[in-house]
């Protein structure tokens, strides 16, 4: 299977066009639409928290350290 992703807003008209045309080279086609996904608000350390758990560690403390060396 290919897919091909439209990342814009297009016009139904469009679309419509597209898959005609897709269609008229024998080409199965069908149209799957998703709602945008909004970045959520991640928190800080969030995929290592369970690696820190037992340490006192902060980001900016990280960064001090990192930008000193």
């Amino acid at each position: 299977m290919t897919a091909i992703i439209l990342k814009n807003n297009i016009e139904q008209r469009k679309i419509d066009a597209l898959l005609d045309f897709l269609k008229s080279w024998d080409i199965d086609a069908e149209l799957k639409t998703t709602d945008k996904l909004e970045p959520s608000d991640a928190a800080e350390f969030s995929l290592s928290q369970g690696i820190w758990s037992d340490y006192d560690v902060n980001s900016e403390e990280l960064r001090d350290q990192a930008w000193k060396r």
